[in-house]
């Protein structure tokens, strides 16, 4: 670390707080951010409080004055000693200079401080370092920290790296957090999308290891399966930051920004196409992400009604099939059962592992003894219930987020059926592809008395007509013709499903 205080962060904070005071600290040296911290940055025989007056006053580069219910309840602390002198330096400081920056580590009010000029500390942004947005605002403090040391600029996706180094886990949170603050600000639009793309770079790299793929896979069929599920949540794991992306993108973004969402979904479908030698199963599991990836941008455009976002981030893209010559919309090339395959057993395990907490070796037990049965839908159950705390802050409630999951499932499936539609039309003799594959725990659902969604959007249509909000999105080419006669093909196949089902 640098011996210049003025390019130095002062932390002050009261002994009780040590310990979230050494995450802090963690997340600072991660990210390369010389800082003092009392008495630890001080050699032998130095006079700790001439030495600390001297750091602050020597115009470090920040003072975070760290904030706690530990805090509030001493009357005397050397943290105030420091904070008063902190206040001394500020009030000498330009207007709307950043340097004293008030940290919380709960939810207690900021203390009571007069900055002079009519300011007080609580006045001022505050960072608050607890509960599920720690490490988002972690991030954004290093990333302002660093904009404050001029010629050391680190980057959001630098600074993503830093905190989740510190605080393990913390990827999903940070890419939804600076999703949110990146999107609406034009000048962070580059860097932003640059995060993506680490994260799309991220997932390819699994999907085209080869050393992931390679086979046989041993053990006994059971351990397969096992081995299986566990790839598959890796697999999962590795798209969730981002999918947590964006399911904000989708919900929030337009059109013109969405470009790097765009890329990112037609890559994960486009990768694990090609012709590779491998396990079947493993290589089939590389369809998860960009599967998934469909999954969250449909439930996100379709439940806030972004229909034009739903436009190009799942129905425009095209990929390129090892199967056919010609370019393929991504609703045809994967659906929720092509990282499956044949494989229910996979796909129950998964499901019943995800759901119900358990090992998986422990959930496939339970279902090969018959202490419960397989699921009907088990690739839609586990879609439901892995990208329920994605959209915890869209839909808290869960028969709001069952609902509008359900209706986010058929309707990918009916623009699934209309791109299906489109090319047969366009080439009536060639070999046909049938029918849309998007079914799922929807189908289960209305044969259990949970609604059709299918029968809701069929009324939307039959009785908005050209005002419907897909075709105004210009989705079905804006044709209420052609959405009825996706509709019309894809409820013949959900009701059979949903009746077989119905027991």
């Amino acid at each position: 670390m640098s011996n210049d205080d003025s390019k130095r962060v002062f932390v002050s904070y009261v002994r009780e707080d040590s310990d979230a005071v050494d995450d802090l600290c963690a997340v600072l040296e991660a990210a390369k951010i010389p800082y003092w911290r009392d008495r630890n940055d001080l050699g032998p025989g130095d006079a700790w409080r001439a030495k600390i007056r001297e750091a602050i006053r020597s115009g470090s580069m920040v003072f975070l004055a760290c904030f706690s219910d530990k805090s509030r309840a001493k009357d005397k602390s050397y943290m105030n000693e420091e904070l008063t002198l902190a206040v001394d330096e500020f009030r000498q400081m330009p207007p709307g200079r950043t340097w004293l920056i008030p940290t919380r580590f709960d939810g207690g009010d900021l203390p009571y401080w007069d900055l002079g000029a009519g300011r007080s500390l609580d006045d001022l942004n505050y960072v608050d370092l607890f509960g599920k947005a720690h490490a988002a605002a972690a991030a954004k403090l290093v990333t302002t920290i660093h904009g404050l040391m001029g010629d050391r600029q680190m980057s959001p996706a630098a600074a993503l790296e830093a905190v989740e180094r510190a605080n393990a886990g913390s990827r999903v949170d940070l890419l939804k957090q600076l999703t949110k603050d990146m999107l609406v600000d034009p000048a962070k639009r580059i860097q932003l999308d640059d995060l993506v793309s680490q994260e799309v770079q991220r997932i390819l790299a699994a999907i085209n290891d080869d050393d992931r793929v390679a086979g046989p896979v041993s053990g006994t069929n059971e351990e397969r399966i096992v081995k299986y599920a566990t790839a598959a949540q890796e697999m999962w794991d590795l798209a969730k930051p981002f999918c947590a992306s964006l399911q904000v993108a989708a919900r929030y973004g337009t059109p013109d920004v969405l470009a790097p969402w765009v890329t990112g979904i037609r890559s994960l479908v486009q990768a694990p196409l090609k012709v590779r030698s491998g396990d079947s199963t493993l290589l089939d599991l590389g369809l998860l992400p960009g599967m998934v990836a469909i999954m969250t941008a449909g439930m996100a455009g379709v439940s806030a009604r972004r229909y034009d976002n739903v436009k190009a981030l799942v129905a425009d893209p095209m990929v390129r099939s090892k199967y056919d010559s010609k370019p393929l919309p991504i609703l045809m090339a994967v659906d929720p059962f092509s990282p499956f395959d044949s494989q229910q057993w996979t796909a129950n395990t998964l499901a019943r592992g995800t759901i119900e907490g358990k090992p998986f070796a422990e959930a496939l037990s339970d279902m090969t003894e018959n202490r419960v049965g397989k699921y009907r839908t088990p690739i839609g159950e586990w879609l439901h219930m892995s990208l329920r705390p994605l959209f915890a802050d869209q839909w808290p409630d869960a028969d709001a987020f069952a609902l509008e999951f359900d209706r986010a499932e058929v309707f990918l499936g009916i623009l699934g059926q209309d791109a299906v539609n489109a090319r047969t039309a366009a080439n009536p003799d060639a070999p046909g592809w049938g029918r849309s594959h998007w079914f799922g725990r929807s189908a289960w659902r209305a044969g259990h008395g949970h609604g059709n969604p299918v029968e809701d959007l069929q009324y939307e249509l039959g009785t908005e007509g050209d005002r419907w909000g897909p075709l105004r999105a210009d989705l079905f080419g804006g044709d209420a013709e052609r959405a009825s006669a996706a509709v019309e093909r894809y409820k013949g196949d959900f009701d059979k499903m949903a009746g077989r089902h119905a027991f």
